[in-house]
């Protein structure tokens, strides 16, 4: 990362602040001030290292659309409590794979934590560790919504659609 002097002076004044604010953290800040004054280049990445990469829009469409298709699912178990579909692995939204996947466990967390979007889920997340599913799911997904979309995506799920989605046959 390169920085100007003005970028430098503006961060220095910043971490000064900070210092006096938190001083729990006074010693932090002093360090990341010293690598700016003294202009250690090679340690400017320890200045951002806590700011992730941007999640790409697709990325995050995706996330919405899993989440919409489990709505969905969780609508049709809510009016079908016997079904078989309430057995199988895959009926309750597993997260995603805090090694691999944490930019989209993050994003999950995030719309249904702090936006307290997709509420239903938050019943399963002691089921789905805090939506770390401990293994990949993105793959998995994409089909479940390549099968949602083939069925024309309806909101309304009948037995039949959930069964096809879910790959569960009779």
């Amino acid at each position: 990362m390169k920085l100007t002097k003005l970028e430098r002076l503006n961060l220095i004044n910043q971490y000064t602040i900070l210092a006096k604010l938190s001083p729990d953290d006074a010693e932090h800040y002093e360090e990341l001030k010293t690598i700016l004054e003294d202009g250690y280049e090679i340690f400017y990445s320890s200045l951002d290292m806590w700011i992730s990469e941007d999640m790409p829009e697709e990325e995050g469409k995706f996330v919405l659309d899993i989440l919409d298709l489990y709505r969905f699912i969780e609508d049709y178990k809510s009016r079908s409590p016997n079904s078989l579909v309430l057995e199988n692995h895959y009926s309750i939204f597993r997260g995603f794979d805090g090694n691999n996947e944490g930019q989209y466990m993050g994003f999950a967390r995030f719309l249904i934590l702090t936006q307290g979007k997709f509420s239903e889920q938050k019943k399963y997340l002691r089921k789905n560790d805090n939506l770390n599913s401990h293994s990949p799911m993105i793959e998995i997904y994409k089909k479940l919504l390549l099968k949602w979309e083939k069925l024309g995506r309806p909101y309304h799920l009948n037995d039949s659609q959930i069964k096809e989605i879910l790959g569960i046959s009779e």
